[in-house]
């Protein structure tokens, strides 16, 4: 799904860039929910682990399940909101990401394009996990990103007021993190350096003001 969702992206980022200059942006407000597939590489091994030692999914590296709401306030051209969302359920490495929206809309009949950056908070739990190996913290991390979030969706009823559409996103951490942890056996000291880059794509619906 990821993939296409990305061609999706590219062809609504192409659009806004050759649009003519009297097409007009929408004005209203978008509420949507989302649900969709991402992958992270934001775990880096130093000090006393290996990498035999983590699993993938371990490691944050699988691709995993993501979902969460986004809220867009549309003026002509201009948009600017904020989403939440959550990643990893039911894992012991859960993400978290809460942002604010700024960017631009294209709105041609039942077709709308958006082409949004983010930049926000990214809150990682327990991000490498193995408790035969690391000792159980139960910790959370917060690092500032920024990112980017082209859309491409139709609006639906008789009033246009259902919108379904799809989302590609991009962010990358501001800063990195050394994070130490005590190992399990024997109770030594080992780290591992936080922060990195995620990508995805995801199914979005919602309702249209």
């Amino acid at each position: 799904m990821t993939s296409t969702t990305w061609r999706f992206a590219s062809i609504a980022a192409f659009a806004l860039l050759i649009a003519p200059a009297t097409a007009a942006g929408g004005s209203g407000i978008d509420l949507t929910l989302h649900g969709g597939v991402d992958k992270y590489d934001a775990v880096s091994l130093k000090s006393g682990l290996s990498k035999t030692d983590f699993t993938d999914e371990q490691q944050l590296r699988d691709a995993s399940q993501s979902y969460g709401a986004t809220a867009v306030g549309r003026l002509g051209l201009l948009s600017a909101g904020a989403l939440v969302e959550f990643g990893r359920l039911g894992k012991p490495n859960t993400t978290t990401a809460i942002g604010a929206l700024a960017g631009l809309n294209l709105v041609m009949g039942r077709l709308q394009l958006d082409a949004l950056a983010e930049l926000g908070g990214h809150r990682y739990g327990d991000a490498l996990h193995n408790p035969d190996v690391v000792q159980d913290s139960n910790r959370s991390d917060w690092l500032a990103y920024v990112g980017l979030r082209p859309g491409i969706a139709v609006h639906l009823g008789e009033g246009g007021n259902i919108l379904l559409g799809v989302w590609a996103f991009a962010r990358w951490d501001l800063m990195r993190k050394d994070v130490a942890v005590t190992l399990a056996s024997g109770g030594g000291e080992g780290a591992y350096e936080l922060g990195g880059t995620q990508f995805g794509g995801a199914l979005r619906l919602g309702i249209s003001f």
